[in-house]
């Protein structure tokens, strides 16, 4: 009786292409090889055809052929990334430095937003106090400066918008690359913020605020909100990057957190006034309070985080809830501290924790 055997193999090319893919890309970004960007990856693209095709074809017959096979495209793959400005395949990418300014002149408050993109980015008040904004920009793309008005001027930062055929995908390394940038404390300003994925250290304590709006990105982010000469609003909304926020003594703002993945670290500083609603997200908050103020937490709805409260905060309202997942709570001093904050969380997955 004839006896038909049927073999299969596990084939290598896989875990041999995932593995120099990783490879590839850890000796890029210890630029130990040249970094592609996703242009080039996209040229490229039809050689991932060929590579399967030989795979499907001859690589599983044996372990052996599709571990050459998997081999061979990631020798491959790194000849062309060496071979990328001979083949004309990778466009030049120029690193610029790039610098500006706009004189005070007669300027007695300004509107100012500011796009970071994937920089990491300081603004602090380090700047001439003849100039309302100064700024220098070490960036691999161009960007749109735009600064007009007399005495309310509007100032607009912005990368420079590509079409969907002409994107910029560059990955190369913006590690050393920095965007510093001094605002005036001598004009109050409505500031408005966009992270990107870069970190950001944004020093705003000397500076005259009106208004301040923060959109997060993936990078993380230091926030200092300083004290104004009266109540103005914060509009701070969290990204996957993590934000740490000091809010300066005396400060008085009408705050709205609205936290996403990242994780949320406040201290609230000695005196301060403040009405804050946090819209939670998955990420953690953390909020360390000073014993000079008065605090109030209000939790209406539940969420699948918690809420942790110091043990000598008195549970003032439950709410018609035998649990402590809602309720409002106050500080021991909440009546007769000088200062009190009013705290309204609308729970997400993530857990407030006041310290």
């Amino acid at each position: 009786m004839e006896d038909n055997h049927s073999y299969s193999y596990r084939s290598f090319f896989w875990p041999i292409v995932l593995i120099g893919f990783g490879v590839i890309m850890l000796l890029a970004n210890l630029d130990l090889i040249p970094m592609p960007s996703m242009r080039m990856l996209v040229r490229l693209w039809p050689l991932a055809l060929v590579i399967l095709g030989l795979d499907i074809l001859i690589g599983r017959r044996s372990p052996i052929i599709g571990a050459l096979i998997g081999l061979g495209a990631v020798a491959l793959v790194i000849l062309f990334f060496y071979m990328a400005p001979v083949l004309d395949l990778e466009p030049s990418v120029e690193r610029k430095t790039v610098p500006l300014n706009t004189p005070l002149g007669n300027t007695t408050s300004a509107e100012v937003t500011l796009d970071l993109e994937r920089y990491a980015t300081t603004i602090d008040s380090s700047i001439d106090s003849d100039d309302l904004f100064d700024a220098v920009l070490e960036t691999y793309t161009d960007v749109e400066y735009i600064a007009r008005g007399g005495q309310r001027k509007i100032i607009d930062l912005n990368p420079v918008d590509s079409n969907a055929f002409d994107l910029d995908w560059t990955l190369a390394s913006t590690r050393d690359m920095t965007w510093e940038i001094g605002l005036s404390p001598e004009v109050p300003l409505d500031l408005s913020i966009d992270i990107g994925s870069g970190s950001a250290s944004l020093d705003l304590f000397d500076l005259m605020l009106d208004e301040l709006k923060v959109d997060g990105g993936s990078g993380s982010t230091d926030l200092a909100i300083p004290a104004g000469d009266s109540l103005y609003p914060v509009d701070v909304n969290g990204g996957s990057g993590s934000f740490d926020i000091e809010i300066e003594d005396d400060a008085e703002i009408e705050a709205v957190f609205d936290v996403g993945s990242g994780s949320f670290d406040v201290i609230v500083g000695s005196g301060v006034e403040m009405k804050l609603e946090i819209d939670g997200g998955s990420g953690s908050i953390f909020i360390d309070v000073p014993q000079d103020v008065g605090v109030r937490l209000v939790v209406d709805d539940r969420g699948s985080g918690g809420v942790r409260i110091p043990n000598d905060f008195d549970l003032v309202d439950d709410q018609d809830d035998d649990d402590r997942d809602t309720g409002i709570w106050e500080s021991p001093n909440y009546d007769d501290a000088s200062a009190s904050i009013e705290i309204r969380f609308d729970p997400g997955s993530g857990t407030l924790t006041l310290r």
